[in-house]
């Protein structure tokens, strides 16, 4: 009877074990397929539509004969990097005795000296903190110096750090070709964002031609102030007549008088106002157009300096 008892236990067991798998969705009907359609495509020479094909079919129902479909497909459109690594899962799934792993060492002897190799490095005057991606995937510090396999084809490298604008660095690679590319960010982003150039550059605010300009609209704004200022005083003393006449002297006024107190209050605010405005803007706009460098110098050491920059 214990025997017995062991027995269905162990069957239990082992279906508590593969339930898991089980449960997990798998579709072997769906992938068979659409493994088929994939073969189909790939018979007819459409090895993207059969690699989408038999991708999905992994997805349902992982097969390594539907991994060397892919790794096939894979190298009939040129991506021989893929392609070489599929193959290589390939070769080291498969048992000694499958005639399919010959095939596929045999094809990862092939594809290995045609494959790319781009080593990146990041320059030694670039900031530690600065951030590498290949083709959108970032490349960690192990990753640099090493030759990686690439596809051939063109490759982005992008280069980012903190406080500094990001750069891009864009390759072509060529069947068998090895590359070694020494990368940095771009300048540094308080440059760029204050426009003032390399180091030795002028950093003057404004000069020439554009800080007159400047200092003439400014000019302009003072003088409405001032014509706005003294209309709006006009008025005070209009309405200041009227309520003269309108009101008593306990301030008992008429409607018009009250009107006209109230108006009077109004353009009193004005006046102020446009007086102050005024005054700033004559004085700010005269000082920008007195100060203003002659357009004879405007052509002296600073100009030099941006044109000998490195850009």
């Amino acid at each position: 009877m214990t025997k017995v008892l062991f027995a269905v236990a162990t069957v239990l067991s082992l279906c508590a074990a593969a339930s898991p798998a089980l449960a997990q969705g798998t579709d072997p009907a769906a992938a068979e397929a659409l493994f088929r359609e994939g073969r189909t495509l790939a018979d007819a020479g459409d090895y993207a539509g059969a690699c989408a094909k038999f991708r999905e079919s992994e997805r349902l129902d992982p097969a390594i004969g539907t991994v060397f479909n892919i790794a096939d497909c894979e190298q009939r459109q040129g991506h021989l990097a893929r392609a070489w690594t599929l193959y290589r899962e390939v070769a080291q799934r498969l048992p000694s005795n499958d005639g399919r792993r010959a095939i596929a060492e045999q094809r990862v002897s092939t594809l290995e000296p045609r494959l790319p190799r781009l080593s990146v490095r990041l320059a030694a005057a670039a900031p530690a903190s600065s951030r590498i991606e290949k083709d959108g995937v970032e490349l960690g510090s192990a990753s640099l110096g090493s030759e990686l396999p690439q596809d051939p084809g063109d490759h982005v490298v992008r280069v980012s750090a903190p406080g500094h604008e990001p750069r891009e660095y864009r390759v072509t690679l060529a069947e068998g070709e090895r590359l070694t590319l020494d990368v940095e960010p771009g300048a540094s982003s308080a440059l760029a964002e204050d426009h003032s150039g390399p180091a030795g550059a002028s950093t003057a605010p404004a000069s020439g031609s554009g800080q007159k300009t400047a200092g003439y609209v400014i000019g302009a704004v003072g003088i409405a102030g001032l014509l706005t200022s003294a209309v709006a005083g006009y008025l005070v003393l209009d309405a200041k007549s009227t309520v003269d006449e309108n009101c008593d002297a306990e301030k008992r006024c008429t409607p018009e008088g009250l009107d006209a107190s109230e108006s009077g209050k109004t353009y009193g605010i004005v006046t102020t106002v446009g007086l102050a405005v005024g005054a700033v803007g004559l004085g700010v706009g005269s000082y920008l157009v007195l100060s203003a460098t002659p357009a004879s110098d405007e052509r002296g050491p600073s100009a030099r300096a941006l044109i000998g920059g490195r850009f």
